[in-house]
């Protein structure tokens, strides 16, 4: 069960689409910036207090070691707080000098 789900059915319809938004808002990111296809593992809704965002995680997909936690905001759709793994960061590195 996702966190702060409502019982509302619209609400929680509302939340699913959110969700399923910023999950494609960061496979899109990794793939426009760093060509990577990644696998989505987890999402995390803020509170809306706290902020408007959602972190997501994974990895490159065929390498569970490559992982990320980018928080996508779910107002815009605009990413921040990208956090790697050092073998994600060393293939990122290595795809800029070729």
């Amino acid at each position: 069960m996702k966190s702060g789900k409502s019982g509302d059915p619209e609400v929680a319809a509302s939340e699913d689409q959110l969700m399923a938004q910023t999950k494609e808002t960061a496979i899109q990111f990794f793939k426009e910036q760093y060509g990577l296809e990644v696998e989505v593992t987890g999402q995390k809704k803020m509170p809306s207090y706290v902020a408007d965002e959602i972190d997501v995680e994974g990895h490159v997909k065929g390498h569970k070691d490559q992982t990320f936690n980018i928080s996508v905001n779910y107002k815009t759709f605009e990413t921040k707080n990208f956090v790697m793994s050092p073998e994600l960061k060393e293939v990122i590195e290595a795809n800029k000098k070729k």
